[in-house]
C-alpha cells in the first residue's frame, strides 16, 4: 500500500480554528487551492471573509471575541 504526501486547503476561522465544511459536520472541507477554499468559505452566509480574516458565525452573538472580528470585517 504506498503512502504519499498530499497538500490541500482549508478555511480555518482566525477567532476559533473552526475548519469550513459545507454539511455542518465534524469534518473540516479540503481543496485543491486556496482560492477555492475562499470562494467556498465567502459563499457561505454563516462566514465573514475579507482581504485579511476569514471569521465563523458560530457563537458569534455569544462569543465577544467573533463578534468583534465579524464587525471589523464587514463591508
Amino acid at each position: 500500500m504506498p503512502i504519499t504526501t498530499e497538500t490541500c486547503y482549508v478555511a480555518r476561522c482566525d477567532v476559533c480554528g473552526a475548519g469550513w465544511s459545507d454539511d455542518f459536520t465534524d469534518f473540516t472541507q479540503h481543496f485543491a487551492t486556496a482560492d477555492d477554499a475562499l470562494k467556498a468559505a465567502s459563499a457561505d452566509p454563516a462566514w465573514t471573509v475579507s482581504d485579511d480574516r476569514i471569521v465563523c458565525h458560530v457563537g458569534g452573538w455569544i462569543n465577544t471575541e467573533h463578534q468583534a472580528a465579524i464587525d471589523n470585517n464587514r463591508p
